[in-house]
């Protein structure tokens, strides 16, 4: 027998072997390497005399051999041609080519497992051939997340699923010379592929075609890196089910359809710690853990920034990771430091900002005039000096472009950014513009809170409000509280004492519903300072009255409380004030009451409501008869107490010119104070069941340190009562209340009746002494009356425990 025929035996065999062990008809591998049965059943025959090598390389994508199978193949179909069709063989498809075009990986990559983890998910998917699996994703985020090393990190872990090649290409989205035409990133993935210049076509419609049809069968993993767009990337995906493209852009490419999105977030500060340790040495990191943490967190955990803070220890071994730390300090000079060799965080956010329209450009500076974390559109508009929908444009803009993140509805600048940003405001405006621009935003901070805080005024007008009512009001101040209180300190730095006497005094009743939500004390401590300063004492008594309060409720600062009030007291007599005077008493008697000074308190309310009276003020009139009922039932005379409590119940039910949350805040007050007074008479079930009402009302509200305090009273209740597990429960949600508004003083008082209630079962003592423990921890520093009895009954407890 000739040899050819002997070789077409061969070839022919091995072939059939290979469908049979894989599983496919001749009729299902036609089909896959886009041939004719006929075509396949001939070659299995042997009659075939030379199979072309398109042909060939189509078989082996549809059997999909790889490695040294593969060449075999390729080899035996190549010895079955006589030898003049080899010495010239007419073209008729690319030479057989294994692309492994990955860059080298760093060896460092921290932070990524997780998406790692789902990337070879995707891929063992999509190698499987599973329908309904996406073959793109798209790894977005900002400059400087490390969307190009996560990728290239991938591509090697994934490779051996595709046997097919890897490809990559850098599309220059956002480099200086303008992104790559697609039609030319065509002919260089054609190449790739082993189609010679010669027989790449001119057009890139022809060139999209070719390229689909060589990857039509073949595993091909793609990594298309810095993309400029959608319209980039279309023609430049593998048309084949057992393909992967990986694409790198700032843009989450929204328009790429049937695409998965792969956000990248900063680092985790632990991830960034080891990524410094990788670089650095993990010794040198770990001498300095509080300067790694700075440093870590100086570096805003972005992954370049820490990659050039590591680089440059790791290339000055002489220096300690503080005195990096140290310079990196001075934020006129972050950017600069934080560069290396061809590395730079500026050039970096640089590349983004010079693509922006005009309009976003100038909203990006301008944003870094906003002092808090983050900003809703009419605060960027207000710095911007343009309108709402033309500022939620250029925002949305500067999202994609990578410069803005995102936090629900909010935005928000990286520090990093914001530095830049700052830089570039600094460069491109005016002194008298960024003067122009500051004022603004202080300007339209200051009188927005001031608007939304009289929502909360009793009888105030609100009709020319840009608040619907009190919740819309109360949900603007605490959304923004980062921003408006950062724009009082701005005016009471620069002396604007009526700005800041105007909005301290229009929070006071929007205090009352947030009392340990907000630093009150320094709120309208500015108030009484620049009060002082503008020589209004009206002003000053007002706002010493809150100030007193702030520091004894919000701070159970009992001492420093009384001493304030002492002087609002003062000045109110002298200035012939009779509502802050009656205020005053009502406030000191609150305090009395904490204190075991019950009957003084009564004599204080007595007078508080006397004057309240004489000048026609019912409002105040029932907040100091609300104190004097409990001050009643500090004496033991709770029915008296029950009375008083009862009728203020009646007059805050009928509203009185309280807001909304006002006059349900005050109600629910009520209810509890007539609860006290009803467990006072041993009718605890009737107490529990006004508490209950009470945490309810203030739930509503959003009145967190009234609700826990309900929660506990209503715990204490139940304790009373020998429901043990639902006291606990009731005690361990008013526990966890307290905890999150930082309460160290009532987080005591209530782990201490934790501690109580373990001591009813035997087998919890140890329970009850770490509950002992942490109560004797919260009260710390805490110096008041009632505080040292319950640390000296802690401290008794633990030592007999």
């Amino acid at each position: 027998m000739p040899t050819s025929q002997v070789q077409r035996d061969q070839f022919g065999g091995l072939l059939r072997t290979l469908r049979l062990e894989r599983g496919l008809t001749q009729e299902e591998l036609a089909e896959a390497a886009g041939s004719s049965v006929r075509g396949i059943r001939e070659m299995e025959r042997g009659r075939v005399r030379s199979p072309q090598r398109r042909t060939v390389v189509l078989l082996a994508n549809a059997l999909r051999l790889a490695g040294a199978d593969r060449d075999r193949f390729v080899a035996l179909a190549r010895a079955q041609r006589p030898p003049h069709d080899r010495a010239a063989p007419p073209y008729d498809g690319p030479a057989v080519v294994v692309p492994g075009e990955l860059p080298a990986a760093l060896p460092d990559l921290a932070g990524r497992a997780e998406i790692l983890a789902r990337l070879s998910a995707l891929a063992a998917d999509v190698t499987a051939g599973r329908p309904d699996t996406a073959s793109v994703v798209v790894l977005h985020g900002p400059p400087g997340i490390g969307k190009t090393s996560l990728a290239v990190a991938a591509g090697h872990r994934l490779s051996p699923a595709f046997a097919g090649g890897q490809l990559f290409v850098d599309l220059q989205g956002v480099g200086p010379g303008g992104p790559v035409d697609p039609a030319e990133a065509l002919a260089g993935l054609l190449r790739s592929l082993g189609v010679p210049d010669s027989r790449i076509p001119v057009s890139p419609a022809e060139r999209g075609g070719l390229f689909r049809t060589l990857t039509r069968d073949r595993p091909l993993l793609v990594v298309l890196d810095n993309a400029a767009n959608e319209a980039q990337v279309r023609p430049l995906l593998p048309a084949g089910r057992g393909c992967l493209a990986l694409v790198t852009c700032r843009r989450p490419l929204t328009g790429l359809a049937g695409a998965l999105r792969q956000p990248l977030d900063l680092l985790a500060p632990a991830a960034g710690r080891l990524l410094l340790a990788a670089i650095v040495g993990a010794d040198r990191i770990a001498a300095e853990p509080a300067a790694a943490d700075q440093l870590v967190t100086l570096c805003g955990q972005l992954p370049l920034a820490l990659r050039i803070a590591g680089n440059r220890l790791a290339s000055r071994p002489q220096w300690s990771v503080g005195w990096l730390v140290d310079l990196l300090r001075d934020q006129r000079r972050r950017l600069t430091v934080l560069t290396a060799g061809d590395l730079g965080i500026r050039s970096a956010f640089e590349v983004s900002y010079r693509q922006l329209d005009p309009t976003a450009a100038r909203v990006f500076r301008r944003a870094a005039l906003i002092p808090g974390a983050d900003f809703e559109p009419a605060l960027a508009a207000a710095v911007a000096g343009t309108d709402e929908e033309t500022a939620t444009t250029a925002l949305e803009e500067l999202v994609e472009a990578g410069v803005l993140l995102t936090t629900g509805d909010r935005y928000q600048l990286h520090d990093l950014v914001r530095l830049y940003a700052h830089e570039r405001l600094d460069a491109e405006e005016r002194q008298s513009c960024r003067t122009r621009a500051h004022d603004q935003v202080v300007d339209w901070l200051l009188r927005r809170t001031r608007q939304a805080g009289a929502m909360f005024e009793p009888g105030a007008c609100r009709a020319d409000s840009p608040f619907d009512d009190d919740r819309a009001a109360a949900y603007w101040l605490d959304r923004e509280s980062g921003n408006w209180l950062a724009a009082l300190r701005d005016a009471a730095r620069s002396g604007r004492h009526t700005d800041v006497v105007a909005v301290a005094r229009a929070l006071h009743w929007y205090s009352d519903a947030t009392s340990h939500r907000h630093p009150w004390e320094e709120i309208f401590s500015l108030g009484v300072a620049a009060a002082r300063a503008a020589g209004s004492p009206r002003d000053e008594a007002a706002l010493l009255n809150f100030l007193g309060w702030a520091r004894y409720f919000c701070q159970d600062r009992n001492t420093d409380g009384l001493a304030t009030l002492a002087q609002a007291l003062e000045l109110a007599r002298r200035i012939g004030d009779r509502r802050e005077e009656a205020w005053a008493l009502t406030y000191t008697a609150a305090i009395h009451i904490r204190t075991g000074r019950a009957g003084s308190a009564i004599d204080h309310c007595r007078r508080a409501v006397a004057l309240f009276r004489e000048i026609g003020y019912t409002l105040g009139e029932h907040s100091a008869a609300s104190a004097q009922g409990t001050a009643l039932a500090a004496l033991g005379r709770f029915a008296e107490a029950a009375e008083l409590h009862r009728e203020v119940l009646v007059f805050h039910g009928r509203g009185n010119d309280l807001s909304r949350t006002g006059a349900a805040v005050a109600r629910a007050g009520a209810m509890m104070s007539l609860g006290a007074d009803l467990a006072g008479t041993g009718r605890w079930r009737d107490a529990a069941d006004e508490y209950a009402r009470a945490r309810r009302v203030f739930h509503r509200c959003g009145a967190t340190f009234s609700e826990a305090n309900a929660v506990h009273r209503y715990g204490l209740a139940l304790r009373a009562l020998g429901e043990v597990d639902a006291a606990a429960e009731a005690l361990r949600a008013a526990l966890d209340l307290y905890a999150a508004l930082s309460c160290p003083w009532w987080e005591a008082q209530t782990l201490s009746a934790l501690a109580a209630l373990a001591d009813a079962a035997p087998d919890r003592a140890a329970e009850a002494r770490l509950l002992r423990q942490r109560a004797f921890d919260r009260c710390g520093e805490l110096d008041a009356p009632e505080v040292r009895t319950l640390r000296d009954t802690l401290r008794r407890d633990l030592a007999q425990s």
